[in-house]
This record gives C-alpha cells, sequence and structure tokens, in this order.
C-alpha cells in the first residue's frame, strides 16, 4: 500500500462498464522524512479508481495490483490502484 495525496479528479466522457459509479482520482505518493516527520511528495503521480469519496487535499491509502480489483469488488475490473481508506490523522504529528 502507498500513502498518497488526492490533487485532482479525472473526468471522462466514456470508461469500461465495469467502472461505472466509480470516479477516477489522480495521486501523488507522500514519504515521512526521518527529521520532524515532515510530509514529502513524490514527483509519482497515479490514476486510482476512488472506493471511498476521497476529496482533493485529502491523504488516502491507495493498494494497487490485483487488490485494487478486490477493493471495487471485482477482480475482472481493469485497473491497476484503488484508494482504499481516508487518513484522518497520524501524519507528521
Amino acid at each position: 500500500m502507498y500513502i498518497c495525496k488526492v490533487i485532482g479528479k479525472v473526468v471522462s466522457t466514456q470508461k469500461n462498464e465495469k467502472l461505472t459509479g466509480s470516479s477516477i482520482v489522480l495521486v501523488r505518493v507522500v514519504s515521512l522524512t526521518a527529521k520532524k516527520n515532515e510530509i514529502t511528495e513524490s514527483n509519482e503521480i497515479f490514476a486510482a479508481a476512488d472506493t471511498v469519496g476521497c476529496g482533493t487535499g485529502n491523504y488516502v491509502l491507495v493498494t494497487s495490483g490485483t487488490n485494487a480489483g478486490y477493493a471495487l469488488k471485482n477482480t475482472n475490473t481493469p485497473v491497476d490502484m484503488a484508494v482504499v481508506g481516508i487518513i484522518d490523522s497520524g501524519l507528521g504529528e
């Protein structure tokens, strides 16, 4: 799993029918520095299926690979990343 920050939402007029009802968000991988528990953002940006209703600016837990399909309750869904949780506290404290 990755800790990411939601940086935007993807708007698409067409998508695979198995993704109907799911939104796609853009996420940036983040990490905590050892010094002062500061959050640093990487240059990596991914598109992930949103299974929890997150918003721009939220810190989220993202899973990848086969587990992303399980998060959407269908392992045949064509996704590689899915948001599975919103982090309310615990970062940089």
